[in-house]
């Protein structure tokens, strides 16, 4: 059977003082109405709560029986209108972020940790992506916000930039120019690359390709792979690639970072402008204020 909670809160209040003056004054109300709706819920349950005579107030065997249920009824009920009032204010609910490896290492868990001290009652789920998963996933519903490097994107989803980083040439540590301060992009022409696949990226790869044609050369890609794989592979000798400078979070023996002079990457967060969640707000909010030396 459903029982108003303002009924069960009636109930134990009056268990609690054993004095329907006292309890009264406790729920701010009168002494006749909280009378009424001790017996409306007595009715309800089709037994006597209290056995009341001119000298006191006590439990009756099933209001003691009762009691326990009561007041975790009322738990339940305050818990509830606790979570309502969070979700609705964007502080209590789930987050999906997904995100670039390289964000993953460097900007992300200092946005998370930001995050999750304002708002701890949200459970943020992440994820690990390139741009066109990420596109494909937030127009879909299936994440609220995204760290990529994209140009444009599909209509309905919103970019914001929120850095630009350098790029570093990634080489094997016995490399020609390992011990160089800096390098040009055109240093590499003759170099073979390590280099992610195209459909993980279309338009940052083919901004890659345009880049290398701009520094004289078409880039001779001999290897697929990206992230720390791609690192693996630079650090067995296998060519040379291009990261963002996040990726000097990773320390990896056999590799060296040269800054390449005049290449940057812009980093955007992403989110689908019709999206619902009340937790969006906050967390884009605190992406744009949170400072990350990269």
């Amino acid at each position: 059977m459903d029982v108003d909670a303002r009924l069960w809160r009636s109930f134990a209040t009056v268990a609690d003082e054993l004095h329907y003056g006292r309890a009264a004054e406790r729920l701010h109300i009168t002494q006749p109405a909280l009378s009424r709706q001790i017996r409306d819920l007595e009715r309800i349950l089709g037994v006597r709560l209290f056995d009341r005579t001119s000298r006191r107030v006590v439990l009756s065997p099933a209001g003691r029986a009762v009691l326990e249920q009561a007041r975790r009824a009322l738990t339940e009920s305050d818990r509830a209108v606790r979570l309502a009032q969070l979700a609705a204010e964007g502080d209590w609910g789930e987050l999906a972020i997904s995100a670039l490896p390289a964000v993953s290492l460097a900007l992300l868990p200092a946005i998370i940790r930001s995050y999750r001290d304002a708002h701890p009652a949200i459970e943020v789920r992440i994820s690990e992506s390139f741009d066109d998963e990420q596109l494909a996933a937030l127009t879909a519903g299936r994440i609220d916000a995204g760290f990529l490097r994209a140009a444009a994107a599909p209509p309905g989803i919103q970019l914001e930039t929120l850095l630009t980083e350098p790029v570093l040439a990634g080489v094997p540590a016995d490399h020609r120019l390992a011990q160089r301060d800096r390098i040009a992009l055109g240093d590499l022409a003759d170099e073979p690359f390590v280099f992610f696949p195209r459909h993980r990226s279309v338009l940052a790869y083919d901004e890659f390709i345009a880049s290398c044609r701009g520094a004289g050369f078409s880039p001779a890609i001999v290897q697929e792979a990206s992230g720390i794989s791609a690192l693996g592979l630079v650090a067995a000798g296998l060519g040379v690639t291009i990261v963002a400078a996040s990726y000097q979070a990773v320390s990896l023996e056999g590799v060296r970072f040269v800054p390449v002079v005049g290449y940057e990457l812009a980093l955007q967060l992403a989110w689908a402008a019709d999206n619902a969640n009340t937790a969006l707000p906050g967390f884009l909010e605190t992406a744009r204020q949170v400072e990350v030396k990269v």
